[in-house]
């Protein structure tokens, strides 16, 4: 394990032990899995560019029941070709990168939700955003996570979503070509993006450490 793999686990980790010291039943704990993919030069507007399997796991602290916070890690694929952009002369580049990663993010359900609830399942549309950082290729790259989805909870601790999520990074050599300024502004602002579509499921915790039912 080299020294950016001990500095991602060590963000989730960290996380998650600040997150048992506070947490009163209010933990979500599960997996990400889905298709990533990039946007950038080679690709500016299609979703589902050379679309790519990833997978992670997920923490969740629920402040109540519309707000959250969360920390999670990703490895994924992103890929392209020159050949699919309309660059000219194509400059004749394939590329195909790994990520892992780690974020943190808030959430807001417009609809409150409670997976311990199990008189009536619900479904609520919601929001997030936050800070992340992933290893690439050799380069570290910060970059800002945003997106949504929809969320269901039958009940008995049970929470599946359905997200996409955007990931605007700072870095213009994912696909190992930055265009030249030539006054033309490309639609992604000369950085490019991955992306992340998928299935995700969590489970409440249950705490079983607290003293009185009250605090519960």
């Amino acid at each position: 394990m080299n020294t950016t793999h001990r500095i991602l686990l060590s963000v989730i980790l960290i996380g998650m032990t600040q997150f048992d010291v506070i947490a009163q039943d209010k933990r979500d704990f599960g997996i990400q899995a889905g298709a990533t993919y990039y946007y950038g030069e080679f690709n500016e507007v299609m979703p589902l560019y050379s679309p790519s399997f990833g997978m992670g796991v997920i923490f969740r602290y629920n402040i109540n029941q519309n707000y959250s916070i969360r920390a999670s890690a990703i490895y994924a694929t992103v890929s392209g070709t020159s050949s699919s952009s309309s660059i000219i002369p194509d400059p004749g580049i394939n590329f195909s990168k790994n990520i892992i990663g780690a974020e943190a993010m808030g959430e807001f359900n417009f609809f409150p939700l409670n997976p311990t609830n199990s008189r009536k399942a619900k479904l609520s549309p919601y929001v997030n955003a936050g800070f992340g950082i992933a290893q690439m290729g050799t380069s570290l790259i910060f970059h800002i996570p945003f997106g949504g989805g929809l969320k269901f909870t039958p009940g008995q601790r049970h929470t599946f979503a359905l997200e996409w999520r955007f990931h605007k990074t700072f870095n213009d050599k994912i696909d190992d070509y930055s265009s030249p300024n030539d006054g033309r502004k490309p639609f992604l602002h000369n950085n490019d993006w991955f992306s992340f579509i998928g299935l995700i499921y969590t489970y409440r915790i249950p705490n079983n450490s607290y003293i009185c039912p009250a605090y519960k």
